[in-house]
């Protein structure tokens, strides 16, 4: 209840900033704002969640449409995979679509829709495919994965094995 009410005054808020704006400065209009990626997806969840306490089928409309981009740029992202691991990967993003549809659609089939959970359920699917993107990118060796920048899979087994020995789990 505490976040749908903040939803709420954060959106009130910003609709009356545009309006007091438009009001003072009607010949000047508001330039567009591009945001990092980070800011947008943060000010996209802010506007769910108060689009879904007034209207839960919009909300998660807009977060189904928001994720199918997502996956589209991760499938765009998988570029530099070769061959079978490319494929693979492709297909994986194919039934994360299915899956984000599916989703949708038995949210919507409701007469009174979840938001919350639905759009939590869409952007699990998306996380996963991130997490999927990052670990095939990772085992061929690409510099732009995440696991490359932070030392790569050995270097993580590594730390786990002193991890085990610390704790006395290794036979």
């Amino acid at each position: 209840m505490t976040n749908r009410l903040l939803g709420i005054v954060i959106a009130l808020a910003l609709t009356s900033g545009i309006v007091a704006h438009a009001a003072q400065a009607p010949q000047r209009p508001l330039a567009p704002v591009t945001l990092p990626a980070t800011l947008q997806t943060a000010a996209s969840h802010v506007s769910e969640t108060a689009t879904g306490a007034i209207d839960p089928a919009a909300a998660i409309r807009a977060a189904y449409q928001r994720n199918r981009v997502a996956l589209e740029h991760l499938r765009q992202q998988a570029s530099p995979l070769k061959g079978g691991a490319h494929a693979a990967f492709n297909q994986f993003v194919s039934d994360q679509e299915l899956a984000l549809t599916q989703t949708e659609r038995e949210a919507l089939a409701t007469s009174r829709p979840d938001a919350q959970s639905a759009i939590a359920a869409m952007d699990k699917l998306v996380a996963a495919t991130e997490a999927e993107l990052n670990r095939e990118l990772s085992q061929t060796g690409d510099p732009n994965s995440k696991d490359a920048k932070q030392g790569g899979p050995a270097q993580s087994k590594g730390q786990s094995d002193k991890t085990d020995v610390s704790h006395g789990n290794n036979p």
